[in-house]
């Protein structure tokens, strides 16, 4: 059986029993027996026996927020035949059926029209999460910068809010789950989320679907999108989120020549608020370069001193600096030269685990391909309608599309491939496809490792940063003295980067041309709170005549 069949037996079970634990209910409440059986329209009944309004039957069937939304209504409708306690609450939750059945049938049940109704702060709890849920789903979301990926144009400890409209708003495939919570329950080791509770229920899903937006992502956006090979989560919707630029869209040719990326056999065109920061190694004299010169001059930057090649010299291998850091650098009189950490045509960018086995994940994509983050490619960006020959050469470009993200049966059995159990060398792709990079081009996992983004991965585009902390996310370490520190043994210093909150990624504008709303909000809250206290005397002034 398929998805729908089972959501088909589901409901007409589910409604069966409702009507078998209601019906006399009903009729206490001056309704026929017939109409708890009529799906939807018994929902609409329910609503009005309790006097809610009618519009409540369409958060119902709002993924994620509807189950809060029946626990309301059911708890309200046994209050109607005075079951008031938490106790009853509780077992309404609990037992659904089973303690509607005793309601149902118990002789003592009466029906109450007009009951007084206080609001406590349960209700209005519950009626926050259920507006702030369907704002967080649908409309806006944030979002953590928690890697360098795309330093220095977002930095680490950045605080986003993300557009979930642009590009139209994708509903939720796992539509029972707790709210603001992406896959995992916060308890016990988060370093091993693989022992942790998933926040969702993994066997009731949704097919995808996605309303229309007002663009489609464009070569150039900053995009969030769920990580397409996370090997935990198997919905779309519950893989991590992350955050890259799309450099590639259906039918870009992608190429990287010593670390320069071609597309379509042009340069790429970088965006003026595109701050890319690429790898160098420093060499200085025997004085080197002091931590706290750099953190003068750069803040904080990610880097670690190793052993130089080159007698009597030092070298400092930093993991990104944009070309105006670079300068900074240059210009110390300890430096005596620069050179970019360029890969070598030919050398294929592979890693070994624990066990031996290839890293998939950590390596270059496609793995039969010898190519690097430095020299890649070209590789060509499929689009939904393209009939792609198979062969040898090419079948671990397209594996992942055929059978993870378009959900087909791929078999190979000696020259010959089979889809599905029939013969064939081509396939038709089914969906777009994007090529996303993070602008720390030496220090990003991006589609140089995942490889393609399926259209139904995009979440959206950042569309403000409302805060940005140092020193929140860098540092990940402990020192044998109980230090907390990077990866490279350096501390980043806490503090808050106001130079760069509520101001919006993404413009094509230069960084210090850009626009910040801190002043335009700080306004807003003083105008906000000015009114409600003035409101506020004013009521009390006048209770008081």
């Amino acid at each position: 059986m398929n998805l729908l069949q089972y959501y088909l037996i589901f409901g007409i079970i589910t409604n069966i029993l409702y009507f078998l634990t209601t019906w006399k209910l009903f009729q206490k409440a001056g309704r026929k027996a017939w109409e708890s059986l009529i799906p939807v329209y018994n929902l609409l009944v329910t609503i009005k026996i309790i006097h809610r309004p009618w519009w409540w039957i369409f958060i119902v069937f709002i993924p994620i927020v509807g189950p809060i939304m029946t626990i309301i209504i059911l708890v309200d409708f046994i209050s109607h035949y005075n079951r008031r306690s938490w106790m009853d609450a509780l077992l309404v939750v609990l037992f659904s059926f089973v303690f509607l059945a005793y309601i149902n049938y118990s002789p003592q049940t009466k029906y109450i029209d007009k009951i007084e109704r206080k609001e406590t702060l349960i209700s209005a709890v519950l009626f926050a999460v259920i507006f702030a849920t369907v704002i967080h789903t649908f409309i806006i979301q944030p979002f953590t910068i928690p890697t360098g990926s795309m330093e220095r144009t977002l930095l680490v400890g950045d605080f986003l809010f993300v557009n979930k409209i642009k590009y139209g708003i994708r509903l939720p495939m796992t539509p029972v789950a707790l709210p603001f919570l992406q896959n995992k329950i916060p308890l016990g080791d988060s370093s091993k989320p693989q022992h942790q509770t998933n926040s969702y229920i993994d066997n009731i899903r949704l097919p995808y679907f996605r309303l229309p937006g007002w663009t489609d992502v464009k070569r150039g956006d900053i995009v969030v999108f769920n990580y397409p090979t996370d090997s935990l989560h198997t919905a779309i919707d519950r893989k991590d989120p992350y955050v890259k630029r799309a450099v590639g869209v259906p039918g870009d040719i992608l190429e990287i020549k010593d670390a320069n990326l071609y597309v379509n056999g042009k340069l790429e065109n970088i965006k003026k608020d595109e701050e890319q920061q690429r790898r160098y190694n420093i060499y200085t004299n025997e004085s080197g370069i002091s931590p706290k010169k750099i953190d003068d001059l750069l803040g904080y930057a990610p880097y670690f001193e190793t052993q130089s090649e080159i007698r009597d010299k030092r070298k400092y291998t930093f993991e990104g600096l944009t070309t105006e850091n670079l300068n900074l650098i240059k210009n110390l009189n300890t430096v005596d030269s620069v050179a970019q950490d360029i890969a070598k045509v030919g050398v294929q960018d592979l890693r070994i685990n624990a066990y031996g086995k290839i890293d998939t994940a950590q390596s270059i994509f496609p793995i039969n391909k010898h190519w690097n983050r430095s020299q890649y490619g070209p590789i060509q960006i499929p689009r939904k309608g393209d009939v792609i020959h198979l062969n040898h050469e090419n079948i671990e470009q397209y594996r992942d599309i055929i059978t993870r993200y378009e959900n087909n049966d791929l078999k190979i059995v000696g020259n010959q491939f089979y889809i599905n159990g029939t013969p064939t060398d081509n396939y038709t792709i089914k969906q777009n496809y994007y090529w996303m990079m993070g602008d720390n081009r030496d220090n990003s996992l991006d589609s140089r490792y995942f490889g393609y983004v399926p259209e139904n991965h995009i979440i959206g585009s950042p569309v403000f940063t409302w805060l940005s902390i140092q020193g929140l996310f860098e540092n990940t370490f402990k020192t044998p003295s109980g230090e907390k520190v990077d990866g490279y043994g350096h501390k980043a210093k806490f503090k808050i980067r106001w130079d760069r909150m509520f101001k919006i990624p993404n413009t094509d504008t230069l960084p210090k041309d850009k626009t910040s709303y801190l002043p335009y909000f700080i306004v807003l809250l003083i105008a906000y709170f000015s009114y409600d206290y003035f409101k506020k005397k004013k009521k009390k002034k006048l209770k008081n005549q």
